[in-house]
């Protein structure tokens, strides 16, 4: 038995020296290409898999939920939420990506890629000493009503020690970051935003209006909160508009992602991992100077 556990070790330990030696790019497609196409409870198993090669300890936090349909039909959405918890300290950053994807589509970028960034995130920051402590969070049933954010804020969220929220939902494809809702709920934040574009030399597309995710959750209680998307050129623009048009595209200037989201064709040949690293590098800039915030 101890020649086994020793065996096994050995193994987990070999697995994660070989994902801290590959280059970053590939590090991330990689993740995406491992979560590409599978069920809802792979998905699941592959992100605890991943954290388990990376070193990390997490807990899982299950929910149920009931939402009413028609007067006489119900349908029972369940989940399991994944969180890893990073460092100490009086205040709390959240940063968080869904894993479930829509029925009927691989979900590479929507949300594989969020995953992606995340798992890279707990990967190469574990061992930083952090001034706040942080929870990675990878949530379940965006899809079905943002649930598990909306469960983890009940669950989790002290108001008075929260500090802020980074929402990673859509990483993979495109050159520019789009960030939003800004407004009233970001205000301390947003400073950060906008120098962690300036410090990686990001184009950077911020609007007060942003499609529905997990934000939304947080937003609903006034805690501060971003989310993060890295999209093709115009597409920033062209998504708030959507949002405005109550989410109408228009049809002669139609956000390009759209035609893949929620679709057959969310793949991962449509990721590129030029656009995961500047998510994951955009993030992680962003993460140090909240560190370094003392607020």
């Amino acid at each position: 038995m101890k020649r086994y556990r020793l065996l096994l070790s050995m193994i987990l330990l070999a697995s994660s020296m070989v994902l801290a030696q590959m280059p970053m790019e590939e590090e991330l497609y990689a993740s995406v290409l491992g979560i590409e196409g599978r069920t809802h409870q792979e998905r699941n198993e592959f992100i605890k898999g991943q954290l388990h090669k990376i070193g990390v300890g997490f807990v899982t936090a299950s929910f149920k939920n009931i939402p009413r349909l028609k007067k006489k039909d119900t349908v029972v959405v369940t989940g399991e939420n994944i969180i890893v918890r990073l460092g100490e300290g009086p205040k709390r950053i959240v940063v968080g990506a869904h894993y479930d994807a829509v029925t009927g589509s691989p979900g590479a970028n929507d949300n594989g890629s969020g995953v992606a960034v995340l798992l890279s995130l707990i990967q190469h920051l574990q061992n930083m000493e952090w001034n706040y402590s942080i929870d990675f969070c990878f949530f379940d049933q965006e899809e079905q009503k943002l649930m598990g954010s909306m469960y983890y804020v009940n669950q989790f969220i002290i108001p008075n020690k929260h500090l802020a929220m980074i929402n990673l939902d859509i990483e993979g494809s495109g050159e520019e970051v789009f960030v939003g809702p800004v407004g009233r709920n970001n205000r301390f934040l947003i400073r950060y935003v906008r120098e962690a574009a300036q410090k990686n030399g990001f184009p950077l597309v911020e609007h007060a209006e942003y499609p529905s995710s997990d934000y939304e959750s947080f937003a609903e209680y006034r805690l501060e909160n971003i989310s993060i998307s890295i999209v093709p050129k115009g597409d920033g623009d062209r998504l708030s508009k959507y949002v405005h048009n109550g989410y109408k595209p228009d049809s002669l200037d139609a956000p390009k992602v759209l035609g893949v989201l929620h679709t057959a064709d969310d793949r991962s040949n449509l990721v590129t991992p030029a656009s995961l690293k500047m998510s994951y590098e955009f993030t992680k800039t962003l993460l140090f100077l909240l560190n370094d915030s003392r607020k």
